[in-house]
């Protein structure tokens, strides 16, 4: 489940595989042949592995600050070292290029406004909740108000391309690298999707994708395969929880997943859901604002008792 492929003066793993089976534990081995820098490596097994972990927000650093924040000032890794992540997002993928660009002493002053952006949308840190906004239609399919990095509009198209596990990460990151540096991106990434929006918004038509809200609107409970599942979310309520029931990390086997996020921490105490929620099935974790079930596994719980836990921890 994992490449290796020479890119300047590092090599990059696809990503490291959370699964608890042979399989992954023989792929994140050949990993960890060599020195690893992982970037937002939110499994805890897989953190200690690494000779370092930059994860400013799962690891009880700044949850204020994205890692493509931290990757513009911190230590460039070792040369020859093999950076790693979990889940190839922008923010992951951002930082491996930021790293990259910095470890060729090229400057990054063209790629800040959209480091910036990166940075914003992976926080969520798009100032105060606007309240409930119109879904998506067909006269106005996208909202940058509530809007994830895959849901927005100018990240939409680099956020799909570094997420396609059919490419290898040396490309995506190569792609990362020009999109920072002069905002140019793929076109058929754009094209697909501004399609997949127009879906999106067919599903929202039919019914296909589910939506509701809970604790007197309080929370909004969304059943998608789409990725824009928590903007959909925030369209209704502050806090989301999204199931997935089809679920694919990298290439692995569809499996259901769960989302829990708030739009800003004062809503509810995310952190303390994800620890009740661990209890009753291992591997739930995050930051204070966004976090989820275990990470390649189908999770065995109900919406109905996500609900219930998440409800005993909003504030606001």
């Amino acid at each position: 489940m994992s490449e290796e492929t020479e890119e300047v003066m590092y090599q990059f793993a696809t990503f490291l595989d959370p699964r608890n089976i042979p399989a992954a534990a023989e792929a994140n081995d050949k990993v960890f042949a060599n020195s690893v820098y992982g970037i937002e490596v939110t499994v805890p097994a897989l953190a200690k592995r690494c000779a370092f972990n930059l994860d400013p927000q799962h690891t009880g650093g700044d949850a204020n600050r994205a890692a493509i924040e931290d990757a513009l000032t911190a230590d460039l890794p070792a040369e020859g070292s093999t950076l790693a992540t979990v889940r190839a997002d922008l923010d992951a993928i951002g930082s491996m290029a930021v790293f990259s660009v910095r470890a060729r002493g090229e400057s990054l002053e063209s790629a800040q406004g959209r480091i910036n952006m990166v940075a914003i949308a992976d926080k969520f840190a798009r100032g105060g909740y606007p309240g409930p906004t119109p879904l998506p239609t067909r006269d106005n399919p996208w909202s940058e108000e509530t809007a994830s990095a895959e849901s927005s509009r100018p990240l939409a198209a680099i956020a799909a391309a570094v997420m396609d596990f059919k490419v290898p990460l040396a490309d995506r990151v190569a792609t990362m690298e020009k999109w920072l540096l002069t905002g140019e991106e793929p076109k058929q990434y754009r094209d697909s999707v501004e399609k997949e929006r127009l879906d999106m918004i067919t599903a929202l038509e039919s019914g296909a994708i589910k939506h509701e809200t809970r604790s007197g609107g309080k929370i909004a409970v969304v059943e998608s395969t789409h990725r824009a599942a928590t903007s959909v979310g925030y369209s209704l309520a502050p806090v989301v929880i999204a199931r997935n029931p089809a679920f694919k990390l990298g290439g692995g086997e569809a499996h259901v997943k769960f989302t829990v996020c708030a739009f800003e921490p004062k809503f509810a105490d995310i952190k303390s859901a994800l620890a009740e929620l661990a209890t009753l099935e291992a591997g739930w974790g995050g930051s204070p604002t966004i976090g989820g079930s275990p990470q390649g596994v189908s999770s065995t719980l109900t919406i109905d008792q996500v609900v219930a836990v998440v409800a005993k921890h909003l504030l606001h």
